[in-house]
């Protein structure tokens, strides 16, 4: 019945951005892309902080492929921790979302689990492009990428973090050049930067090349910040990033997300 209901809503997706390409092609409309988004759920930070995951999930635009993932990262070193992150496509073993979203939390709990890793902490909302706890359409742009965000601490300070953009190239990714076929696509990485109650600018990432699982990034934007204080009081940062992925582009660029985390002085 999941898969059921699923396909129905991808046909009436497909459905209703194929009018809106027909719609531009007769000069009625903008022309409008569309990929899918990403859903999140935070699973939290270990006590002392040092760890921090959350899951990521969706359904292919225009497919039944479903994709489930979990980051498990080391916050000391804003690095994933061994064996992880655990991704796991449908297509391998036939499972639905739900029953692939439940083997990928299994297989990460054998890592998270040993790390305690469950207290959501504080969550400052952010102004995301589109809703985070839905898959969906990701109409390009539904609202702008948010490029700064500001948010007061439970001890009273304010942080102010800005994303800037930095073209690192081009690179091939499948799909970019029509369906099932690779095509060039400009990459951008990004510089993430902190101040704290209007100090000197802290450098939280700036990328001079790509990893892997980013090699078709094309935009970044802010998305939401969580908050952990450990007991001894140490504070950590877990800011979580909209990604613009043109890899695995069908109609248009996906909505991917990744978290950069930094144990704040």
């Amino acid at each position: 019945m999941q898969n059921v209901f699923v396909h129905l809503k991808r046909l009436a997706a497909f459905a209703r951005v194929a009018l809106i390409v027909a719609s531009a092609s007769l000069g009625n409309a903008p022309f409008a892309m569309a990929g899918d988004a990403a859903a999140r759920r935070v699973i939290g930070f270990s006590p002392s902080g040092n760890h921090f995951a959350f899951e990521q999930y969706t359904t292919l635009y225009d497919s039944l492929e479903n994709i489930a993932r979990i980051e498990v990262i080391d916050t000391r070193r804003d690095a994933f921790v061994k064996g992880t992150p655990i991704t796991m496509k449908s297509n391998e073993d036939g499972h639905d979302l739900p029953e692939l979203r439940n083997e990928v939390m299994r297989k990460a709990r054998l890592i998270t689990d040993p790390l305690l890793v469950h207290d959501v902490g504080t969550h400052f909302v952010g102004k995301p492009s589109m809703e985070l706890d839905e898959i969906g359409v990701y109409q390009m742009d539904p609202k702008p990428l948010a490029t700064a965000q500001e948010i007061t601490l439970p001890d009273g300070r304010k942080l102010a973090l800005t994303i800037t953009d930095k073209a690192l190239g081009k690179a091939s990714c499948y799909g970019a050049g029509g369906r099932g076929t690779y095509g060039d696509v400009i990459v951008t990485g990004m510089t993430l930067t902190l101040t704290i109650d209007g100090g000197p600018p802290m450098v939280l990432n700036d990328d001079s090349r790509l990893p892997k699982n980013r090699r078709c990034v094309t935009a970044y934007g802010i998305a939401e910040i969580y908050h952990h204080q450990a007991k001894d009081g140490a504070q950590t940062l877990a800011v979580l990033i909209e990604t613009v992925d043109a890899h695995e582009f069908h109609a248009g660029p996906n909505r991917r997300l990744m978290a950069v985390t930094r144990r704040l002085p």
